[in-house]
Protein backbone atom coordinates (compact mmCIF):
# COMPACT_ATOMS: atom_id res chain seq x y z
CA UNK A 1 0.00 0.00 0.00
CA UNK A 2 1.73 3.19 -1.03
CA UNK A 3 1.81 6.12 1.91
CA UNK A 4 -0.58 7.90 0.46
CA UNK A 5 -3.57 5.56 -0.76
CA UNK A 6 -5.56 6.73 2.35
CA UNK A 7 -4.73 10.13 1.78
CA UNK A 8 -2.48 10.41 4.90
CA UNK A 9 -5.05 10.18 7.28
CA UNK A 10 -3.12 6.55 8.74
CA UNK A 11 -0.40 8.38 9.10
CA UNK A 12 -1.08 11.50 11.21
CA UNK A 13 -3.71 9.35 13.22
CA UNK A 14 0.17 7.03 14.32
CA UNK A 15 1.85 10.27 14.58
CA UNK A 16 -0.95 11.80 16.62
CA UNK A 17 -1.44 8.42 19.31
CA UNK A 18 2.52 8.95 20.29
CA UNK A 19 3.71 11.42 22.14
CA UNK A 20 6.99 13.28 22.26
CA UNK A 21 8.13 11.37 25.30
CA UNK A 22 6.79 7.64 23.45
CA UNK A 23 9.24 8.15 20.73
CA UNK A 24 12.33 9.50 22.17
CA UNK A 25 11.52 12.95 20.43
CA UNK A 26 11.85 16.36 22.46
CA UNK A 27 10.77 19.97 21.12
CA UNK A 28 12.45 22.30 21.45
CA UNK A 29 12.35 25.45 22.22
CA UNK A 30 14.29 26.98 19.72
CA UNK A 31 11.03 26.46 18.02
CA UNK A 32 9.11 28.51 19.82
CA UNK A 33 8.07 32.07 18.90
CA UNK A 34 8.01 32.81 22.80
CA UNK A 35 11.97 31.75 22.66
CA UNK A 36 12.71 34.10 20.31
CA UNK A 37 10.92 36.84 21.78
CA UNK A 38 12.43 36.62 24.48
CA UNK A 39 15.81 36.41 22.89
CA UNK A 40 15.15 39.74 20.86
CA UNK A 41 13.79 41.42 23.85
CA UNK A 42 16.70 40.63 26.00
CA UNK A 43 19.16 41.89 22.74
CA UNK A 44 17.50 44.98 22.91
CA UNK A 45 17.47 45.53 26.56
CA UNK A 46 21.28 44.89 26.43
CA UNK A 47 21.69 47.41 23.14
CA UNK A 48 19.59 50.25 25.08
CA UNK A 49 21.64 49.51 28.41
CA UNK A 50 24.99 48.89 27.27
CA UNK A 51 25.46 49.58 23.51
CA UNK A 52 26.51 46.06 22.96
CA UNK A 53 24.82 44.72 19.45
CA UNK A 54 25.35 41.38 20.59
CA UNK A 55 26.34 38.61 18.20
CA UNK A 56 27.84 38.87 14.88
CA UNK A 57 26.11 35.78 13.91
CA UNK A 58 27.97 35.73 10.81
CA UNK A 59 31.49 36.98 11.68
CA UNK A 60 33.03 40.51 10.95
CA UNK A 61 35.04 39.00 8.15
CA UNK A 62 31.93 37.54 6.61
CA UNK A 63 30.62 41.12 7.00
CA UNK A 64 33.98 42.91 5.68
CA UNK A 65 34.04 40.30 2.69
CA UNK A 66 30.76 41.42 1.34
CA UNK A 67 31.05 45.17 1.40
CA UNK A 68 34.19 44.62 -0.30
CA UNK A 69 32.16 42.74 -2.53
CA UNK A 70 30.02 45.81 -2.74
CA UNK A 71 32.77 47.72 -3.61
CA UNK A 72 34.77 45.67 -6.42
CA UNK A 73 31.10 45.59 -8.42
CA UNK A 74 30.58 49.23 -7.63
CA UNK A 75 26.56 48.71 -5.74
CA UNK A 76 25.58 52.36 -6.17
CA UNK A 77 25.00 53.82 -2.78
CA UNK A 78 21.55 54.14 -3.18
CA UNK A 79 20.69 50.13 -4.03
CA UNK A 80 18.38 48.49 -1.77
CA UNK A 81 19.15 45.47 0.30
CA UNK A 82 17.34 42.70 1.62
CA UNK A 83 18.56 41.16 4.30
CA UNK A 84 16.48 38.28 5.31
CA UNK A 85 17.72 36.06 8.44
CA UNK A 86 20.94 36.52 8.69
CA UNK A 87 21.14 37.09 12.27
CA UNK A 88 20.30 40.17 14.54
CA UNK A 89 20.67 43.37 12.18
CA UNK A 90 24.61 44.40 13.20
CA UNK A 91 25.23 43.63 9.53
CA UNK A 92 22.78 45.68 8.53
CA UNK A 93 24.06 48.63 10.70
CA UNK A 94 27.54 48.63 9.94
CA UNK A 95 26.21 48.90 5.87
CA UNK A 96 24.50 51.70 6.44
CA UNK A 97 27.81 53.14 8.57
CA UNK A 98 30.01 52.32 5.35
CA UNK A 99 27.35 53.84 2.91
CA UNK A 100 27.06 57.05 5.04
CA UNK A 101 31.09 57.56 5.40
CA UNK A 102 31.38 56.73 1.46
CA UNK A 103 28.44 58.93 0.56
CA UNK A 104 30.30 61.53 2.99
CA UNK A 105 33.77 61.09 0.76
CA UNK A 106 32.25 61.23 -2.23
Amino acid sequence: MSAGADGGGAAAARSRKGSSAEDGFVPSALGTREHWDAVYERELQTFQEYGDTGEIWFGEESMNRLIKWMQKHKIPLDASVLDIGTGNGVFLVELVAYFTQSSSIQ
